[in-house]
């Protein structure tokens, strides 16, 4: 069997959504031929802990796992944070509230750690990397970013090795919204750009989960891109009746989604009703949301922390309605974010709030899984929160089809596209690589 040597900064016990695609990924390659080899840290320093998940990793994939030289353990020294506190994935990014310390710590960030507060990560990576290359007899490189520093160690064993190299792009670089944040100018700016395009042009082929994220990256460097979607492995369907009507959002909320005309439209409904509906947000939210709380007091709002992924799955089918508020960022008409997959898999009804015409509302409309509405729509996310309470009331509530109209969606049907570039890439590179 070929072997592809898998780079990524997020492993099991690594929760969260930037976890999700690439464990997915070496879930079904096999399949396909090849047998994933990671490369990852030993002991990272992730936002979100969820210890279920590694027991999906498939018994017989090798795990190289490195050393790391991590900025956070200086920022909660500087800032008084317990040691073992979870910190945000963009705790190092601005904030109004900031204290001096705050401060001192963000500008470090900002300044020195170009691309990102990983770059510590690289000279143990390229050392782990070349041991794995070795002993595995690996056939080709497959690097996931965010973090953006595992491209940058790829880059390197791609150079040293000759082996082919797919470099895929779970997010932007440049124009990320946390990047947006650390508000870079002059040769910082240019620095982290200089980066990005470097690794445009060295990789064998570029894939990403969009064509929004794909048009930024062409704009940079000619190179093959390639989309290549996340995707769910099976349904969870499932209703359990409650005797509330649950609006339910998990996932990681940023101050650039659409959240607020949900809000505003559940004003418009009719008190009765109003009073049976929940708002529940799991997951972690930006800074300030909590204000949302006293905006609109008199509605049901929830906000949950962080649930280990079996537990959110069978969490939401509670839910009546799935929300999914897109970013306003540039790329959003094009994507549709990791959790979307997620959402359908749930086969629930999705109330989306973005831009139209975009990729998610063909989703939509394709899988007969919701609607998308534009933010200032909000009269007609009333109607459609209303109709579906209505639908919900009715004895025999049931949850939407798995039909062929999801096949495009599901983790197997993406890994075979995947699976089919390697080939082709190690075809031209003239087979076995440094074997």
């Amino acid at each position: 069997m070929k072997k592809v040597l898998i780079i990524t900064y997020y492993w099991p016990p690594a929760g969260g959504p930037g976890i999700q695609r690439v464990l997915k990924m070496v879930r079904h390659l096999p399949a396909q031929g090849w047998q994933p080899v990671i490369l990852t840290v030993a002991d990272g320093d992730y936002p979100a802990i969820d210890e279920g998940l590694v027991a999906r990793i498939p018994d017989n994939c090798p795990v190289y796992r490195t050393p790391i030289l991590e900025p956070y353990h200086l920022y909660r020294k500087l800032t008084g944070k317990a040691r073992g506190e979870k910190l945000p994935t963009y705790i190092l990014n601005p904030h109004k509230d900031d204290s001096l310390k705050d401060k001192l710590a963000k500008w470090v960030r900002a300044k020195l750690f170009i691309p990102d507060a990983r770059i510590g990560w690289i000279p143990y990576a390229v050392k782990g990397g070349k041991r794995a290359i070795r002993e595995e007899n690996i056939d080709l490189i497959f690097s996931t970013s965010p973090p953006h520093t595992v491209q940058l160690i790829a880059k390197k064993l791609a150079a040293k090795s000759g082996l082919p190299w797919v470099a895929d792009f779970r997010d932007p670089w440049s124009e990320a919204f946390w990047v947006a944040e650390l508000q870079q100018e002059g040769l910082v700016k240019k620095i982290n750009l200089a980066l990005e395009k470097s690794v445009l042009r060295r990789a064998d082929a570029v894939v990403t989960v969009s064509a929004g994220i794909a048009d930024l990256l062409k704009a940079k460097a000619p190179n093959r891109y390639e989309i290549i979607q996340n995707g769910f492995e099976t349904i969870e369907a499932g209703q359990e009746k409650t005797e509330r009507f649950m609006i339910l959002f998990f996932g990681h909320l940023n101050k650039y989604q659409n959240w607020e005309s949900l809000f505003r439209a559940l004003r418009r409904l009719p008190e009765a009703l109003r009073s049976r509906i929940d708002i529940v947000f799991v997951g972690k939210v930006f800074e300030g949301f909590r204000a949302a709380f006293e905006t609109y007091h008199d509605l049901n709002i929830q906000q949950k922390p962080y649930m280990a992924y079996r537990e959110m799955m069978a969490f939401a089918r509670r839910a009546a309605l799935l929300f999914r508020p897109l970013s306003s960022m540039s790329y959003a008409a094009s994507g549709i974010g990791a959790k979307t997959y997620d959402y359908l898999a749930l086969r629930k009804p999705v109330l989306a709030i973005g831009p139209r015409p975009s990729v998610m509302q063909q989703v939509l409309e394709e899988t007969g899984s919701g609607e998308i509405f534009s933010a200032e729509a909000v009269e007609q996310i009333a109607q459609f929160i209303e109709r579906h309470f209505r639908q919900w009331e009715r004895p025999g509530f049931l949850s939407l089809p798995d039909d062929a109209r999801l096949d495009p969606y599901r983790t197997a049907h993406n890994v075979a596209q995947l699976a089919g570039l390697f080939d082709e890439l190690l075809a031209q590179k003239g087979g076995g690589g440094a074997r």
